[in-house]
């Protein structure tokens, strides 16, 4: 991991390029009982990521969906990088409501960890989430928003 307190070597590493191609191993896993987990930038210290059975990478799902500047949001992928939506909102003159110093996190682990920044009246990163889609073994993929 980051931190280095962490080492691992897994049975199987997965890197989908596609929603369809992490469908199929979320599925093939789930079929064979082989626990996953998703693994990011391995910047969290507890190694909670890590799994030797399986890991699922996010990584190559980064890609930016749409940003609404009227609506002031934007729709990413779980891979993306928390420094590459920060970017890319700089370019409509948004930018995130709270983010912590480090911004190589990808957006699917910070949004799950009560990532945050400094301030005590700004929320956890996942309180600004208002819709989010994932993968289930069962159900496939299944969407997740306030209304």
């Amino acid at each position: 991991n980051w931190s280095g307190t962490h080492t691992i070597v897994t049975d199987k590493f997965y890197q989908p390029e596609t929603v369809e191609e992490l469908q199929a191993i979320v599925e093939h896993c789930h079929a064979t009982k082989q626990k996953v987990r998703p693994v990011g930038t391995c910047l969290s210290p507890n190694g909670i990521a890590m799994n030797t059975d399986a890991m699922v990478s996010m990584s190559s799902l980064n890609d930016i969906i749409r940003v609404d500047p009227e609506g002031q949001t934007i729709t990413v992928q779980a891979g993306i990088k928390v420094s590459k939506v920060l970017q890319e909102l700089q370019k409509y003159g948004l930018t995130l409501q709270n983010f912590s110093s480090i911004q190589d996190q990808q957006m699917g682990g910070w949004t799950q960890v009560a990532a945050h920044g400094t301030g005590a009246g700004l929320p956890t990163v996942e309180e600004m989430i208002t819709r989010m889609k994932m993968m289930t073994a069962t159900q496939g993929e299944v969407e997740l928003s306030e209304t």
